[in-house]
């Protein structure tokens, strides 16, 4: 099974993308990204080949890095691009906490599953994702306003599985 773990912007901010994502959508012909079950959010690891009795480790690791790590601000200011994926992304901006929270999280769990997560890590909330033609992905990188900026504090941390799509099933709040 897939298990994912990530930060969802509060009720306000995710609405404020999830409009922006479907005007994109609708523009560019591209709906992967609103089709999302998880919806809006920053990835901090994403493990695949997770087996199901490992579910209940990987939940105890992730609470008790969460009552170790305290609130903390994000910012989401401007877009990126991965060439490669034809993926478009509100760019959020590596914080000393953001980071040392995603490496916790991702080497802690490593053993439980494959990760992606260990790679470069690039905080981000996809706009628009794989489903683009090519010329409409440079176009729309050319478009959509560069000037997007939210901020939110961060003070829970989600979790979701599935064997198909990802759905969140749990959060853990962060220290206080």
């Amino acid at each position: 099974m897939r298990f994912w773990v990530g930060i969802i912007p509060p009720k306000k901010i995710y609405k404020k993308i999830i409009k922006l994502q479907k005007n994109i959508s609708e523009k560019y012909s591209t709906y992967h990204a609103i089709e999302s079950r998880i919806g809006p959010h920053i990835t901090l690891t994403y493990q695949e080949n997770v087996k199901s009795k490992n579910l209940k480790k990987i939940e105890k690791t992730i609470d008790k890095i969460s009552k170790e790590t305290m609130p903390f601000e994000i910012k989401v200011k401007g877009i990126g691009r991965f060439n490669k994926f034809n993926v478009i992304y509100a760019r959020s901006l590596k914080t000393k906490e953001l980071i040392n929270l995603q490496k916790k999280i991702s080497f802690s769990i490593n053993r439980f599953g494959r990760t992606r997560a260990l790679r470069k890590y690039t905080p981000h909330i996809t706009l628009i994702d794989v489903d683009i033609a090519r010329e409409n992905f440079k176009r729309a990188f050319k478009e959509i306003d560069k000037n997007i900026f939210y901020e939110f504090t961060v003070d829970r941390i989600y979790v979701g599985k599935s064997r198909a799509r990802i759905k969140v099933y749990k959060s853990f709040k962060l220290k206080f």
